[in-house]
């Protein structure tokens, strides 16, 4: 009965350290995009309408299908956007990073 108890235990804390991590990532891409110019509404941790939303815009003002889905992708596409701006990359290196596609 004990290791059932320790095992119930451990299960309800990897969740909880599950959804304190999924929360964080959610919440640094509200903050990209934010900072992209593109509107999360409040900077929360969960994936609401307006994330979704925001997620579809900035994904379709980069030329990719826009899903509104939080992926890995996602993450890696809106961290080059921000570096790409506030760093004033070249065109090329936005259109190296898939940033920006060439003309």
């Amino acid at each position: 009965m004990r290791i059932f108890i320790k095992l119930l235990l451990l299960s309800v804390l990897a969740g909880t350290i599950s959804y304190a991590h999924a929360s964080k990532y959610i919440m640094n891409i509200q903050k990209r995009l934010t900072e992209l110019g593109f509107d999360p509404g409040i900077i929360d941790g969960k994936m609401g309408p307006n994330t979704r939303a925001a997620i579809k815009a900035f994904q379709k003002s980069i030329g990719r299908k826009p899903t509104g889905r939080a992926n890995k992708k996602l993450y890696w596409e809106l961290k080059n956007a921000v570096n790409s701006c506030t760093a004033g990359f070249s065109q090329e290196a936005e259109e190296y990073n898939g940033i920006k596609d060439p003309d």
